[in-house]
Order: structure tokens, then sequence, then C-alpha cells
């Protein structure tokens, strides 16, 4: 876009942050162009013949009257970040902004570039005095900030004054501490929260996720979210559904109930549908209630590299153009894709790949291809096609700060304070890797013989309690009890070995439990389906079925779990360590319903205390 009439400035700083400490905080563009005092943007419909990789956006208020078509941001981590602009109006008819991240002995040097060609003389002018003096120094300003927050590893809301609350809100709040420290909930994360919920900006404030504040706060992430789900049952928060598109991984809509989720769910970026998935695309954010403090919802940018942080690379190449990259790479699993281009190519990175990599997008599109790079390699893309090509490199596996609905729903907390949080009736969400843990009583028919009805009713009651504690204990949720046996679901296969286990000592120890007593349990992971059933979310599917039979083939005192979780999850380095040494024996096993199927299980025999305490 350069030419005679091009405008050309470059700003230079020294860093102390080394390029990936400040890469978070520089590429929130959306942050950014907020500090640097940008008015809010929104999108628009200009024209109908526009690339379908660009977007229209024009500012907000109403003294700003710029409209133009934004390019996708370019980026190659943690290096070089830019964006291309063509306006319909204002200053100027162009305008690029590149910012380059350079390691040296003392940290970084940043450098910010400039390129715009104006739409006249006089507006050129005063524009770029503009620049020159109020916008480079904001970007200054600005600038050390970030390095200041990266070097101290400390996040934005940590150095800024308290806002103000809403009126009333602060008697309101003072209430709702009272109702929450009563409550018994852990005072430390309380403070932090509150602490947070004052100094904390707009943006920081539109989609909490516990599990990054605890990150952030080196506290556990149980404890944070539990103080989360309290604090919107007694109105200090209100939550929201994010639904996240797989692809892209952006939220396309958020919703205030389970119930307001309809399938397919469309997303604009992609320009396709998609299906939901309580582990990858439902993910439970926070916001502060609005009796408490109100936000601006207001974005300042809409396709920055936070946005898309699973992206490592993305370049955005017309037809004929090639790209000399640099990047310094994690090694893991990549997928390689092209906006219009069939196909992905996966991207194996580790110390021993090839150093100089040549990426072709051809008008075969990418064909599965597999490629074995290094760390920090020597890259170049060629768009060989007769159209526009956005290209992006990205990590394969999926890692979002949110709570997903999975871990939400498995919770027994969240369960028992938001028992409406449910589908709509007739729908089917997915939901991936979930562990499901079934328990019975073994020859129950035996002891309501000997032991007679009442007493024996009187011991199944109490322990449905021993287990209601020990799965909540584990952050599991109880589902449903059918007869004497119990469905339990967890996140991962240790929390319900370590429920069943705990039970099993309970129970052991436990004068109230006649040597009749004796509880059994099946163990599964792996995909089904949750549903709304008599106004509660339940499972369905294979993994459920599974874990349901290998129950039935448990004997008194045993846990059947199969070979692979087992092995996968390490459970047998956790059997050595617990109280309850027991026996463990390899087995294949043929279930009801699955006749032309073998099992490999473990078939866990759990050791039996000699002595019962009163508890």
């Amino acid at each position: 876009m350069v030419n005679h009439k091009t405008v050309q400035l470059s700003w230079s700083w020294q860093l102390n942050a080394l390029p990936e400490e400040i890469w978070p905080f520089i590429t929130d563009t959306n942050r950014l162009f907020k500090d640097l005092k940008q008015p809010s943007i929104q999108k628009v419909h200009i024209t109908q013949s526009v690339d379908q990789d660009l977007i229209q956006l024009s500012y907000n208020g109403i003294n700003r009257y710029e409209v133009w078509e934004e390019e996708p941001f370019e980026w190659e981590y943690p290096f070089r970040f830019g964006v291309v602009r063509h306006y319909q109006s204002g200053a100027f008819k162009d305008l690029k902004i590149q910012v380059d991240l350079k390691e040296n002995g003392k940290g970084s040097r940043l450098i910010v570039k400039l390129w715009a060609i104006p739409r006249n003389k006089l507006l050129s002018f005063w524009t770029t005095l503009k620049l020159k003096t109020m916008v480079r120094g904001r970007f200054k300003n600005v600038i050390a900030t970030y390095d200041q927050l990266a070097i101290s590893d400390r996040q934005h809301y940590q150095i800024a004054n308290n806002k103000g609350l809403v009126r009333g809100g602060e008697k309101r709040l003072r209430q709702i501490k009272e109702e929450l420290y009563n409550s018994q909930v852990d005072g430390a994360v309380l403070e932090r929260l509150i602490d947070f919920i004052r100094r904390a900006d707009d943006l920081e404030l539109q989609h909490i996720s516990p599990l990054k504040l605890a990150e952030q706060w080196n506290l556990s992430k149980e404890k944070v979210f539990d103080v989360f789900i309290h604090a919107a049952k007694a109105n200090l928060l209100n939550f929201n559904w994010d639904l996240y598109c797989p692809s892209c991984r952006s939220i396309q809509e958020s919703v205030k109930t389970l119930n307001q989720i309809h399938e397919p769910i469309y997303c604009d970026h992609c320009e396709q549908e998609f299906k939901v998935n309580f582990n990858k695309t439902v993910q439970l954010s926070f916001t502060p209630h609005p009796l408490i403090r109100k936000i601006n919802r207001g974005q300042y940018c809409i396709r920055g590299p936070q946005q898309k942080s699973h992206v490592v690379l993305q370049q955005y190449l017309k037809p004929g153009q090639k790209r000399y990259l640099m990047t310094d790479l994690k090694s893991g699993e990549f997928i390689l894709r092209s906006t219009q281009s069939k196909g992905a190519a996966m991207v194996h990175v580790d110390q021993d790949g090839d150093d100089t990599v040549h990426v072709n997008i051809s008008p075969s599109g990418l064909t599965g291809e597999e490629v074995h790079v290094a760390n920090s390699p020597n890259l170049s893309i060629e768009n060989t096609t007769d159209k526009n090509q956005l290209i992006t490199l990205e990590r394969k596996s999926w890692s979002l700060h949110g709570v997903s609905a999975a871990r939400a729903t498995s919770s027994q907390l969240f369960r028992n304070l938001f028992a409406n949080e449910v589908l709509r009736k007739g729908e089917k969400i997915s939901v991936d890797n979930l562990t499901l843990m079934f328990t019975d009583l073994f020859d129950s028919a035996g002891m309501y013989n000997e032991e007679g009805d009442d007493k024996a009713v009187g011991q199944v009651i109490d322990h449905f309690e021993i287990l209601h504690k020990v799965v909540s204990k584990e952050n599991g949720a109880i589902v449903k009890t059918i007869g004497d046996s119990v469905m339990a679901v967890f996140c991962e296969p240790d929390q319900a070995l370590r429920a069943y286990l705990r039970a099993q000592k309970i129970i052991s120890d436990d004068e109230r439990f006649t040597d009749d007593f004796q509880l059994k349990a099946g163990i599964h992971q792996g995909s089904c389906v949750a549903v709304n059933l008599n106004s509660r979310i339940d499972y369905f599917g294979s993994t459920v079925n599974i874990a349901s039979r290998f129950v039935d083939y448990a004997s008194e005192n045993e846990l059947i779990v199969s070979q692979k979780v087992f092995s996968k999850y390490n459970l047998q380095e956790m059997l050595e360590e617990s109280d309850n040494k027991g026996r463990v024996e390899d087995m294949n096993i043929r279930l009801k319903g699955f006749d032309k199927e073998s099992f490999s299980i473990k078939r866990i025999q759990i050791s039996d205390s000699p002595l019962r305490l009163a508890i």
C-alpha cells in the first residue's frame, strides 16, 4: 500500500520484558485500542461486495464518522502483528499498523510502524500531527504500563483504583458479604473476588473466568469456583453460558440459561453451523450483578491475536504472494488451515524437526499432509491460488479458561443451588470425556432378608448420605438413585476412584453398617449425551451403559474399571497411596448388550477394615 503520498511513521521503545512475556498484553488489541482512548466500534454493512475475510466497521462515537473495511489481523508469535484498514470516509484512504518485538540483551525492542495514505492534504496534515503527538504519547504510556505488568506478573486490575459501584451498591455488597460469610464460604477467596469487582475495568468484567482467576491468585480452582457459585446464588454475580465455535473458538452466542441453547449454532466468522458440546463449546462465565456494578460491553477490536490465542500464526495472502515468517513454537501438534482451500495439514513441532519449511497453498488445497518442523523454523508460505487466502497455524489442543458446561453440571454444589439449570426438553447435547460411576449393593436381597426391611433401609439411606458427601468432596455430582444404586458423574476418573475408596473406608469403619453391607462400583469414561429428564440433567449412551454393566459384573467390595482408563490416568499409583489396599486382577469380559465386543478390565478387590468404629 506504499506510494509517493504515503505518510510513514515509526516509534521505538526499549522494554524490560521478553517478546513472549509482553505478547499477551500488547496483542490484546481490544484492550490496547481502549487504552489508546479509541471509541468503541460496531459492525456495519457498507457494501454487499466484500471479501469474506474482511469485516466492515465503524466507530460508535457520534463525533466520529470513520467507516472502514478491515483486513484480518496478521501475526507471527511472539514477534510481530498488524492490521490494514481501508476507509470509506475520514482523513485516510488506507492505514496499516504493524508492531514488531525484537529480543535483545536488555529485554525487547518494541517498534510501532504506521503507513497511511491521506484522503487530502489538509486532513492529512492535522491527522498526521495528531499521530505524531497525541497518539505517540498514548502509545508510550500504554506500553510502559504493559511492560510493568509483564515483568511483575500482575494483571491490569491489580494496579488500578477502585471503580464506583451503582447507587446503593455498597449497602447491598455489605449484606451479601455477610450472607456469604454466614454460608461459610472461603473468606480469603471472597475478599479477592470483591476486590476484583471493585477494581477491574469493564473489559475484565465482561466474561469473568473463576479458573483463570484461580491461576492468577495461585489458589485452588475448586475453592474459587465454589465461591463463585455461592456468589451467583447471593446475587453478587450473574452468569452466562458462552457458546464457542469449535473452529475459530470465538463466542457466537451468550445465553442466560441452558434451556436457551438450541442447536445448531451459526458462526458468522466461519460462515458455518456447528453442534454444541458440553466440554468444548459451552463455557460458564460470570459478570457482576447489575445491582452491584454496571458494566459497559463496548468492543474496541473484534479479531485481534488474543481473541484467537490458540492461533500462533495468521497471514492474509493475496494471489501469488509469498511470505517469509519468524515464529517460536512450543513442541506439540498444530493444524494448518486456509479459508479458501479445502482440508488441513498436521504440523508436528519438536527440536528434531526441519529447520526450513515451505508451505504452498495450491488450488488442490491441503490434503492432510503431515509436516515435522523445528521449534524456531525458517518458514515460508506461498499462495499459488487465484483467491485471497487467510492462513492459520493453530494449536490442536483445546484449552479455554472458562468452566465448561460439563464441569459445571458435574458439580454437586452447582446442581443443588441451580437445580433449574437444565436443557430444553428434547434437546440432546454431546459430552466428551465424562466419567461415570455406578455403585450398587452386593446381594442386597440377602441383606434385606438377614437384617429385616427396617434396618436394611436405614443402612441404605445412610450410605446414600455418605456417597453424596464423598462425591461432592471430589467435585462430582449424584445424577440419580435407582433403587439401591447410585449414578454419579465426574470430570476425571481419579475423582471417581477417590470417592469410591472414601465411601468404602467410611462404611467399613462405621458401626451402623453390618458385615452384610457390601458396596461395589463400576467406573468408565467416554462420550455420552446430556438430556433433560424429569427436570434434571441426565446422561445416556454407550459409556453410561458400560459403566452400569461394570457394576453388575462386580462382586462384594469390588470395583470394575476399564484397562484403558486405569492405565491412562495412572490409577494404580493412587491405589497404592490410599489406605484401602486392594488386589488388582486383569480380565477380559463380555457385557450384556455388547455381545460382539470384549472388554479388558481391572477388577479391584478392596480389602475390608478389621474394625468398625462409631463416627
